[in-house]
C-alpha cells in the first residue's frame, strides 16, 4: 500500500511538473502591437486577425500579435514613425513617402501595372515591384515581410465626364486628389482639374461643390461617398498596396524559427487577401449599381492601355527627380520600357 501510494505521489508530481513545463512553454514570449485604419470586422480586418492567429501557430505560440484596428495606435503617418523606433513592434502600414520622396514607388506609382492579374505578378511573392518596394522599407529600418493588396484604384463623380476612357479630351471636372504629386500629374494627364484635398475633409469638398468627385482607393472607397456621388471610373491607375511590416531591430533579434514562423503568417495572409480583392471590388459594386444606383465605367482593354500608355510616357517622366534615377530605371525595366 504504501509503495502505491508513494507511486501515485510520484505520478502526481511528474503530472505537474509537466503541466507547469507546459504552461510555461505556451506563454509567448514576443508580445507585438500592430495597427491597421480599417474599421472592426471588415473584410481587412477579419484577414489580419487571421494574420495574428496564425502568426500564434507558426511560431509555436512563442508570439502574440495583437491587432489594434481603426487607427486606435494612430494614423498610418504616425504609425510608420512608430514601427521605424520601434514603439510600435509591426502594422498593417502605408509607406509614408514624407520621409523619403523614393517611398512613392510604395504606395502612389500610377500604372505600374493595369489589373489584378499584373497586380499579383509584380507585388506579390517575388514580384519586381516587391522586391523594389522591400528594399525601400529596409532603408528606414522597417523588415516588409509581404504585401496586404487592398485593390485597383478609380475615381467617384457627381455625373459622367465626357470620354472617360481617352485621355485626351478634356473632363472640366475638380476632382479631389491625395496630396502627392504623382496624383496631381496623373488626373491632370487623364483629362481632370486636380485638387488636392486631405482626405477627411473630401466628403464635404464634394458636398458643398468644393469639388465634383475623389480619386484613391477602390470601389469600396467610393461606396463611402455613395450619397455625394454616382458614378465610377475604373482607372486602374495605381494598385492600392499596403505592407505587413516589423521593426527591423525587433527582427534581427528573433531567433531563426521565429522569423521563419512569421514569415510565413505573413506568406499566407497575403494570398487570403490577394483572393479577397477581386471579389470584394466586384460585391461593392453591386451594391453600387443595384441598392445606390451608380453609373459604373470599365474602361476597355484599349481605353485603359491608352490611359496607361499617357501617363507613363508624359508623367513618369517628371517623376524621375523623385524617385532617383536607379529606381526610375528598375521602374521603366518592370513595366517593360528600359531605354
Amino acid at each position: 500500500m504504501k509503495v502505491m501510494k508513494k507511486c501515485l505521489l510520484v505520478f502526481l508530481v511528474v503530472a505537474l511538473v509537466a503541466t507547469m513545463a507546459t504552461a510555461v512553454c505556451a506563454a509567448p514570449k514576443y508580445k507585438f502591437k500592430m495597427g491597421h485604419a480599417n474599421p472592426v470586422d471588415t473584410p481587412y480586418d477579419v484577414t489580419t486577425k487571421k494574420f495574428a492567429e496564425l502568426a500564434g501557430e507558426k511560431t509555436n505560440g512563442q508570439v502574440l500579435v495583437n491587432i489594434f484596428p481603426n487607427n486606435q495606435l494612430g494614423d498610418w503617418t504616425e504609425t510608420f514613425e512608430l514601427i521605424m523606433r520601434g514603439d510600435v513592434e509591426m502594422g498593417f502600414q502605408i509607406a509614408n513617402a514624407a520621409y523619403d520622396p523614393k517611398l512613392n514607388f510604395a504606395y502612389y506609382m500610377p500604372y505600374v501595372v493595369r489589373n489584378v492579374a499584373e497586380a499579383r505578378q509584380a507585388y506579390g511573392e517575388g514580384g519586381w515591384a516587391l522586391d523594389i518596394c522591400t528594399e525601400l522599407w529596409a532603408e528606414h529600418g522597417i523588415k516588409a515581410l509581404a504585401v496586404f493588396p487592398v485593390g485597383v484604384a478609380g475615381v467617384s463623380l457627381r455625373e459622367m465626364p465626357p470620354a472617360p476612357g481617352d485621355p485626351n479630351v478634356e473632363k472640366k471636372m475638380k476632382i479631389r486628389v491625395m496630396p502627392l504629386k504623382a496624383c496631381e500629374l496623373t488626373y491632370k494627364r487623364l483629362g481632370y482639374i486636380p485638387t488636392p484635398i486631405p482626405y477627411a475633409e473630401c466628403y464635404s469638398a464634394i458636398q458643398t461643390g468644393i469639388a465634383d468627385g475623389q480619386m484613391g482607393g477602390g470601389s469600396f472607397q467610393a461606396w463611402s461617398f455613395r450619397d455625394v456621388n454616382n458614378v465610377w471610373v475604373r482607372y486602374n491607375d495605381y494598385f492600392e498596396n499596403h505592407f505587413i511590416v516589423i521593426n527591423m531591430d525587433i527582427w534581427d533579434k528573433l531567433p531563426a524559427d521565429v522569423q521563419k514562423g512569421l514569415q510565413e503568417a505573413a506568406n499566407e495572409a497575403s494570398a487570403l487577401r490577394w483572393a479577397q480583392v477581386e471579389t470584394e471590388d466586384e460585391d461593392y459594386i453591386k451594391v453600387l449599381k443595384e441598392e445606390n444606383n451608380w453609373t459604373i465605367v470599365t474602361l476597355t482593354d484599349e481605353e485603359l492601355a491608352a490611359c496607361a500608355d499617357a501617363v507613363r510616357k508624359d508623367v513618369w517622366p517628371e517623376l524621375k527627380e523623385m524617385l532617383g534615377e536607379e529606381l526610375f530605371n528598375k521602374a521603366m525595366k518592370g513595366v517593360g520600357l528600359a531605354q
